[in-house]
């Protein structure tokens, strides 16, 4: 396997761990994706797989090229079980992920952002592999996927669990990988899980 297939696949097999044991109120329950359930995102997880690219063009033109409405329809209409869906999940490679022009760590980024929207409500462990997580939170802060600078201007972002950190000098903002990436990708309930004296700040910039 190349690099980039070994960490994916490491990341992968945390995810379906927990997946497995989930139950039907579980799968049903409410994830940090706004409208969407655990098994919503679990679906969602699996578009770049299975979705051909004319699929992609003709549900975006259906969509009137909204792809958040897209991407709706698609997950909600995927009639699959939540442990069928987990299956599909674990037979997920980074070489199958069909987007063109997304760039070797969109696979990862994908599983792993989208992984903490599942576990964060069902209050399951932020798991990450040391990799997994530097590569991520690498390519949020200065990779292809960066946020947009002012959020963490002036900032020492650190993490709790994985040998990582940014922006030395400033205000510490803390907690694990998995968080911290959540949180810079907007999600609110994980911004509320941080802590150190830069915590505050960090929030009021939503």
């Amino acid at each position: 396997m190349t690099d980039i297939e070994s960490v994916y696949a490491a990341e992968r097999d945390l995810l379906v761990g927990q997946l497995r044991g989930l139950t039907d109120a579980e799968w049903a329950s409410p994830s940090l994706c706004d409208g969407w359930s655990v098994r919503d995102v679990t679906a969602h997880l699996l578009m770049p797989y299975e979705l051909s690219f004319r699929g992609f063009v003709v549900g975006l033109l259906r969509a009137r090229f909204r792809f958040d409405r897209f991407a709706d329809r698609w997950a909600r209409a995927d009639s699959r079980t939540g442990h069928q869906l987990v299956d599909a999940v674990a037979a997920t490679t980074a070489s199958g992920f069909n987007v063109p022009g997304a760039g070797e760590t969109a696979p990862l980024s994908h599983l792993f952002l989208h992984a903490q929207d599942i576990r964060a409500p069902l209050d399951l462990p932020a798991e990450a592999t040391v990799e997994g997580g530097r590569r991520v939170l690498d390519d949020l802060t200065q990779g292809k996927r960066a946020v947009d600078a002012a959020k963490r201007e002036g900032l020492h972002l650190l993490a709790t669990d994985i040998d990582w950190s940014t922006g030395l000098g400033g205000p510490t903002v803390t907690g694990p990988a998995a968080v911290l990436a959540s949180a810079l990708m907007n999600r609110s309930a994980s911004a509320a899980r941080l802590e150190g004296s830069g915590a505050d700040r960090f929030r009021s910039r939503f």
